[in-house]
């Protein structure tokens, strides 16, 4: 039996030498009201660069019946040290705000603060056990 295999997307990010998590923060299923069998799961992945910079990465990606359809991917560059915290939580907000003007679906967020974890393997182990990060 000959079963296809879906095609290989784009990275959603690429991590370079020095680079480490800072947060990953993942909503529910975003549910549309005019497709039932459809939704929606919005990621943002928070890398802290070895240049002291930070990047997030936000990946919607929106399955039916739960079957993978679409993914979007956006990147927010150069964010300051300083202002890192501010702008996750204004993200975070803005969208939660958009998405129940739209659909009318309340969002929860979980959150994974990597921050205070420098090693790689313990990061990533982390990662796995808690689970949540599927859209990459």
């Amino acid at each position: 039996m000959n079963k296809s295999r879906k095609p290989v997307s784009k990275p959603a990010f690429k991590m370079e030498k020095g680079d480490i998590f800072y947060k990953i923060i993942v909503s529910n299923p975003v549910l549309f009201e005019l497709s039932p069998h459809t939704n929606t799961i919005i990621t943002f992945i928070v890398i802290c660069r070895a240049t002291g910079t930070f990047s997030i990465v936000n990946v919607m990606k929106t399955a039916q019946r739960g079957i993978g359809i679409s993914r979007s991917l956006q990147n927010k560059n150069g964010v300051s040290a300083k202002n890192i915290d501010k702008e996750i939580d204004r993200i975070q907000k803005d969208f939660t705000q958009g998405v129940r003007a739209k659909t009318n679906c309340k969002i929860e967020w979980a959150v994974l603060n990597l921050s205070r974890i420098t090693d790689k393997t313990e990061q990533l182990e982390r990662i796995k056990k808690w689970g949540k990060l599927k859209v990459c």
